[in-house]
């Protein structure tokens, strides 16, 4: 199967449970970060790419800002355009006009991008002179927790293009397109057990070792992540950099 079938099919059975599957994704502090990161205040124009269930541009929505999404799996762009308009389409060709939007939103999905400078590209051509692009992802909190990090990435997900660390992502985004111009970081605590059992693409088995592996890390991961088994349930923190970036036109 093509890679990117694999990825509707993945994210197609997680549509109904994706929202409540991890913190992350409704974590009040890491959606407010991606607000913040913009710089601006409404009115104005965002397009939130990869959107899944469409919880960051739901908040940018509720703000004041014209949001639309898109999203490659049909049924999560269903979710999202329960809140705003949002349509199933492949990130690498965005079917806007150039300079449509004030705001590109991008959370959690550039490692899972067959062509990310293409993305890029696409994003750098919609947005407005003087527009913000607002890149978030999870990287490792050093090169010290980077190698078992990746591990359990590469494990719990089979569709991983590439393994990124806060240095190689600003790489990726100052390649070509854009200036960084501000990174933030914020840590956000996860429930590995309820993460697993909310992942219907996973077999068991595969859900018991990536909670083991979290579980069993070894030093320095497990003191740097806070590791730690509460009432049966894995606990650790992730670590999340939020980057934003105009255009080098600009």
């Amino acid at each position: 199967m093509h890679k990117m079938n694999k990825v509707i099919e993945q994210f197609g059975k997680r549509a109904e449970t994706y929202s409540g599957s991890a913190n992350w994704i409704s974590d009040q502090g890491l959606i407010q970060s991606h607000i913040d990161a913009t710089g601006s205040k409404p009115p104005g124009y965002v397009l939130e790419l990869c959107c899944g269930t469409g919880m960051v541009g739901r908040s940018f929505h509720f703000a004041g800002w014209s949001v639309c999404g898109v999203d490659l799996t049909q049924k999560m762009a269903e979710e999202a355009n329960r809140f705003y308009p949002c349509i199933s389409t492949p990130a690498e060709n965005i079917p806007f006009l150039d300079n449509s939007f004030d705001v590109v939103v991008l959370r959690q999905a550039y490692f899972l991008l067959d062509d990310g400078q293409k993305v890029l590209a696409e994003a750098h051509r919609v947005l407005k002179p003087g527009g913000v692009f607002v890149l978030s992802q999870t990287v490792p909190f050093s090169s010290e927790d980077s190698p078992w990090l990746e591990h359990i990435h590469r494990t719990k997900q089979a569709q991983l293009r590439e393994f990124f660390t806060e240095e190689s992502l600003k790489g990726q985004l100052e390649r070509e397109f854009f200036r960084v111009r501000d990174i933030r970081r914020l840590s956000v605590r996860e429930n590995i057990t309820r993460w697993m059992a909310l992942a219907p693409e996973q077999t068991p088995e595969q859900q018991a070792e990536v909670c083991r592996l979290v579980a069993e890390a070894p030093e320095p991961y497990h003191s740097i992540h806070k590791v730690e088994v509460v009432d049966g349930q894995v606990l650790e923190d992730w670590n999340w950099v939020i980057f934003s970036a105009v255009r080098k036109s600009d």
